[in-house]
């Protein structure tokens, strides 16, 4: 998935080295959860080195690599995790405090611009891959479970943004 061009590419300079500064080095051994099921997740991370298994109910769903975001999906929906991320090998990640990353939004809207359009691309670019996975799988019972996911999503969504 290896995204994070994304993410850097919508950010300045400025915004990387605040990221970098207030970010914390994380490291994790094989085997070691980063992420659980129901949890919140009150970080964002970006993985340094290593490798992540997302993981539902016991299978893989993706890997994540190094430059990849870990936490994205809670950031922006302020709900517990879907699925678990636990590290296949020993893995370094730079996690940076949700509250922090809020704050910053607060004291500087052009930020908070810059970050959610980032956030943004980076997200359709990970629709993008999930689309083009189950296109190539070719599994039409897959593909309407997909759809009707996608759209209870976006009902949930849509209701809760209301007026």
């Amino acid at each position: 998935m290896q995204n994070a061009p994304y993410i850097a590419a919508g950010l300045s300079d400025a915004d990387m080295l605040w990221l970098l500064s207030v970010g914390k080095l994380r490291r994790l051994a094989a085997g070691e959860q980063l992420v659980a099921v129901g949890k919140p997740v009150n970080d964002l991370f970006f993985v340094v080195s290593g490798l992540l298994g997302v993981m539902l109910d016991g299978a893989r769903l993706a890997q994540l690599h190094q430059g990849d975001v870990v936490g994205e999906m809670s950031f922006v929906e302020r709900h517990s995790s879907l699925v678990s991320v636990i590290a296949e090998e020993a893995t370094e990640m730079l996690a940076i405090p949700r509250k922090l990353i809020l704050a910053r939004f607060e004291q500087e809207p052009v930020f908070a611009a810059r970050f959610y359009r980032a956030l943004a691309v980076f997200l359709s670019e990970r629709l993008r891959e999930t689309t083009a996975v189950v296109r190539a799988a070719g599994d039409d019972k897959l593909r309407d479970e997909a759809d009707k996911a996608a759209r209870e999503r976006f009902a949930k969504l849509f209701s809760k943004s209301g007026p």
